[in-house]
């Protein structure tokens, strides 16, 4: 566990100009992580940047961090051990999330790691802490009602949104990936909404478009000669896709999100439109947090006592083989006093008692000191062969 290190920046913990960085280099720059990890899993999503790393015997946790993130960008954070998997369980349960309780953030990190499993690039160390984060995750939304089902980041500019918008109402989401989805799939429950749907490519966004009775429009078009809309969402890639120009063409637009990473508007083309962009989400995703401090409180609580038990699953499970050469080495002492005077049903049953008691000491040793604790005492018992690990 002492090799498990975690690595990235968030929009929550780092800015949406420091995300934009990272996320832009990550892309452009694949780092060659297998030159300092055995085993690897980036979690890349519009709101984070991160990668979860099994380190190369030998190297630190500053070491890999000054490898693998050049001096121009943001430091960022870096966690090792139990920090790590702590971070990863509160970023799967939603804690660490600019809206807390955010459903999608699970999925992402279970695709991440299924993406890195088919991509050859996870282990017994990244596979333990993935499941056990995902563990965690589940236990906190079955137990803790921190937003209802379907909540995104789109959801802390809805309230807003809706109050600005007159009845009828004509809205347009440019993107429809998975943060284009969701907020599609909102604005569509609202009354008196014509809802348009605008992608680069047509096939996924007219689906949805038929499912939820909306417009579909292709970007080229939509761009050159735009319907008149009362609000505006986009959630795509492309940096300054929404300029002065489109704006110049919308006499009636009241307001518009920003999902997008980078920014897909421009703030100066906006002049008299209410813009929600990332920056102002975080600060309604605050003031949200801080009107759920007791629930939240409450999953924290959870997170903590899970880890717990999972810190102790991996103890046992690190000196497991330790744990089977002290059986067979108290089988061997006991051949070797009783030969074949006894069953040997009987001996094992002996083997298994008289290592009953030191196993229940070594469990302790390694949950308080850590595996390596506990093959020292074998070691110096004689009860592990040299070399072994």
């Amino acid at each position: 566990m002492e090799r498990l290190a975690l690595i990235g920046v968030s929009q929550r913990r780092g800015g949406v100009e420091a995300l934009t960085l990272w996320s832009t280099w990550w892309q452009n720059h694949a780092p060659a992580i297998s030159t300092l990890a055995e085993e690897w899993v980036p979690i890349l999503t519009c709101n984070r940047c991160e990668v979860v790393l099994a380190l190369k015997e030998g190297l630190s946790l500053e070491q890999v961090r000054q490898a693998l993130i050049p001096p121009q960008l943001p430091r960022g954070y870096a966690y090792l051990g139990e920090a790590a998997l702590e971070h990863l369980a509160r970023v799967a349960a939603s804690l660490d999330s600019v809206n807390p309780g955010e459903d999608q953030i699970m999925r992402q990190v279970r695709q991440a790691f299924e993406a890195a499993q088919s991509a050859g690039s996870v282990g017994p160390l990244t596979h333990f802490a993935f499941q056990s984060a995902l563990r965690i995750a589940k236990r906190v939304r079955r137990e803790v009602e921190l937003a209802p089902a379907q909540t995104s980041l789109f959801s802390l500019a809805r309230p807003a949104l809706e109050a600005l918008l007159p009845r009828p109402a004509r809205v347009a989401v440019v993107g429809t990936g998975k943060m284009g989805s969701l907020a599609a799939r909102s604005l569509a429950a609202l009354p008196g909404i014509e809802l348009w749907l605008v992608n680069r490519t047509p096939e996924k966004a007219q689906a949805l478009a038929g499912s939820l009775g909306a417009r579909f429009m292709p970007l080229a078009d939509f761009l050159e000669q735009p319907p008149q809309l009362d609000a505006l969402v986009a959630a795509t890639p492309v940096e300054g896709l929404l300029d002065a120009r489109f704006f110049q063409k919308q006499a009636q637009l009241r307001v518009a999100v920003d999902l997008g990473m980078p920014r897909n508007i421009l703030p100066e083309a906006t002049k008299g439109v209410a813009l929600f962009d990332l920056n102002l989400l975080e600060r309604l995703g605050e003031e949200r947090r801080m009107r759920l401090r007791a629930d939240l409180a409450k999953a924290e609580l959870i997170v903590a006592e899970e880890l717990e038990q999972v810190m102790v699953e991996w103890a046992e499970r690190a000196i497991a083989p330790a744990i089977t050469q002290m059986r067979e080495a108290y089988r061997r002492t006991l051949r070797e006093l009783v030969g074949q005077r006894i069953e040997p049903e009987l001996l094992e049953q002996l083997a298994h008692r008289f290592a009953h008691f030191p196993l229940k000491g070594l469990r302790g040793l390694a949950r308080q000191h850590g595996p390596e604790a506990a093959e020292v005492f074998l070691r110096e018992s004689g009860l592990l062969e040299v070399g072994h690990v």
